[in-house]
């Protein structure tokens, strides 16, 4: 984050000092339509038109087709939206935010067609757009346009996932017949888990280690034919079908080996690096490991979109349930909302889900500017979003669907198929642990001398401060600041007792941090906690008058919930006292009872309300009326 942004928002939070709860109105009121507005920062008309369109019959969930009718479902999905021309693998490059709007915009309508398309447009299209030139364009990007080839990423191996520059593909160039010969040395090596290679893919990118002239350059990539035009299977590929998986059955994985398969010279990739028919190697980058972070780079999309994607899955799990919770009565008239256990599980998530939401478009909007000074802020947030909005996702999920009851258990309702389709967005586009730690060593890599800073005086949640937006952004980052040191203090202890050499320094402070992983985890969280709570305030801050209030509350109470999910570490640090836990407790149980006032009325509908999910995608029947099941 730049210096002039970090200090609007602490301008920001310093205008706010006490804001929140002290100034909430007794009655809440939330403009629906407003808010909506407010919530979609960009491409509003193309959103709706895309939303719109999914109303056709071809989008409603069949639960009782097969395997193979699924994925000829998705594939056919595909093409219908492919048929609108809504976008072009180009505005990957030329206009990224109507790109993401429009992949986007499928989420609610099916996470197997959404995964598919992106896997096609974004992992393969966008690859070949972003490092590909004008001759990899011309050859290939309208073929990615109108699906005729459709596209697949072949990066993952069976023995490498997070470490992909271990890959063991290989491709050596063959001066003399003017190729590069790719191939699987064992089964290791194959590729996993390739989204759109079990059945219907026909060009993939793939990652491999090139070496020229017995050189070895590093991981780069290749555009690769697996079927022909007939859907046949290439000479030298083999292609194992994966089969079942526990959900996003609509797409099919494969597994690939290449065995010594010749690709033309003009299908490496060559915005970075190029070969020329002699066999002579040039790159614009001559580190191997900062040209492989170039490569890498434009996976910073995906990851977006995979964010998005968990932020979209706990509102419309949320939507469900909270509608169902207004009117399902229990134990005489009393409905289930009224319960404070319905409550602490659906509220907190809800106001959590808005302030990644309002993340995800600040994330979004540094990656349009393109600023180089936002960079590192870009890859922080990117990669700590998109652990925590799905780490999210899950327990949200699994609340909404335990707050339905056996309803939640009915596919119909939506929540539990969707709790299988997105599971595994937790572990692909970069595994959540390792996204975490990847936070946090970008924070170490600053160079600054990390010190402790002062413990906040404990107390002040009980007098008060639990309303108040300066002590709550005070406590989150010195929990931030104090953990970091920790880490950081670990590795220079590490490295003063190692020999004296540069090397056994360096391996000891990568020891030092392999064996603080549970704490390298923790500030990654509470970085992102930090980060998420102060832009809720300085979004809320931007906001029309109308919708402050329930912005306050909701930014209010994400924070109270991070104060309550570390108060362990308070309570040892010193930080807070007992009066403070229980101040912040009695704090949300107030935040709650204004969310819920008016039942089928109340504020915690008309904020799920304002996700704008259309009914043809909310589709479940306990969202409108739980007894016409």
């Amino acid at each position: 984050m730049s210096t002039d942004m970090a200090s609007e928002r602490l301008a920001v939070l310093s205008r706010q000092l006490c804001a929140g709860m002290a100034s909430s109105p007794s009655t809440l009121t939330v403009p629906t339509s407003d808010m909506r507005l407010f919530l979609t920062h960009d491409n509003r008309e193309l959103r709706d038109r895309v939303l719109d369109f999914l109303k056709d019959p071809i989008f409603r969930p069949d639960h009782y087709q097969s395997l193979l009718d699924f994925r000829e479902q998705t594939l056919q999905r595909l093409k219908k939206v492919v048929g609108q021309k809504f976008f072009s693998v180009r505005d990957y490059v030329d206009n990224p935010r109507k790109f993401i709007a429009s992949l986007e915009s499928l989420m609610w309508a099916d996470y197997s067609l959404a995964i598919k398309s992106g896997v096609h447009f974004t992992l393969c299209g966008g690859t070949i757009a972003r490092l590909g030139t004008k001759y990899h364009h011309d050859k290939y990007l309208p073929s990615i346009d109108d699906l005729s080839t459709p596209g697949s990423y072949c990066m993952t191996e069976l023995g490498h996932g997070s470490n992909v520059m271990g890959i063991e593909t290989t491709a050596v160039y063959d001066k003399a017949a003017q190729c590069f010969i790719i191939n699987t040395p064992n089964d290791e090596a194959s590729k996993y888990w390739i989204g759109g290679t079990g059945q219907h893919g026909k060009v993939c990118v793939v990652f491999a280690q090139l070496t020229i002239n017995g050189t070895w350059q590093g991981p780069h990539v290749f555009v690769v034919r697996i079927r022909d035009d007939s859907g046949a299977i290439m000479p030298g590929v083999r292609i194992q079908d994966q089969g079942p998986k526990m959900g996003l059955n609509g797409v099919d994985n494969g597994r690939v080996w290449f065995d010594n398969i010749r690709v033309p010279r003009e299908d490496m990739l060559d915005a970075f690096s190029s070969v020329s028919p002699d066999g002579t190697y040039t790159s614009r980058i001559n580190s191997v490991s900062a040209r492989f972070g170039a490569v890498v780079s434009g996976l910073t999309t995906g990851r977006v979109l995979i964010a998005a994607g968990g932020v979209d899955g706990a509102k419309l799990a949320l939507a469900v349930a909270i509608r169902y919770s207004v009117q399902r009565p229990q134990f005489g008239d009393k409905v289930i909302m009224e319960y404070v256990t319905q409550q602490n599980r659906l509220l907190p998530a809800l106001a959590q889900t808005y302030a990644y939401h309002l993340a995800m478009g600040h994330l979004k909007s540094l990656m349009m500017d393109k600023k180089p000074a936002d960079a590192k802020a870009i890859h922080i947030l990117s990669s700590g979003l998109k652990a925590a909005a799905t780490w999210s996702r899950v327990q949200v999920m699994q609340d909404c669907r335990e707050c339905c009851g056996g309803m939640g258990f009915l596919a119909a309702n939506k929540i539990g198929p969707m709790m299988n389709d997105m599971n595994v967005d937790v572990t692909f586009e970069g595994d959540n642990t390792v996204m975490m730690q990847q936070v946090t060593r970008a924070l170490l890599d600053d160079g600054k001398t990390r010190l402790v800073p002062s413990t906040p005086t404990p107390g002040t949640l009980a007098a008060g401060g639990c309303g108040c937006a300066k002590t709550i952004a005070a406590l989150l980052a010195y929990r931030e600041a104090t953990q970091l040191a920790q880490v950081a203090d670990q590795m220079s202890q590490a490295a003063a007792s190692a020999p004296g050499t540069a090397a056994a320094k360096a391996a000891a402070r990568s020891q030092a941090f392999e064996r603080n992983l549970d704490l390298v985890l923790e500030v990654g969280r509470a970085n992102i906690e930090r980060f998420c709570y102060e832009n809720f305030v300085a979004e809320t801050e931007r906001a029309p008058a109308a919708l402050k209030p329930s912005l306050e509350l909701l930014a209010n109470l994400y924070g109270i919930k991070c104060l309550q999910k570390g108060a362990a570490f308070y309570l040892g640090m010193g930080a807070m006292d007992r009066a403070d836990v229980a101040a912040l407790r009695t704090a949300a149980q107030a935040h709650y009872a204004m969310l819920c006032a008016g039942g089928l009325r109340s504020p915690a509908v008309a904020l799920v309300d304002a996700f704008g999910i259309p009914d043809h995608l909310l589709q479940a029947p306990i969202a409108f009326d739980w007894r016409k099941i």
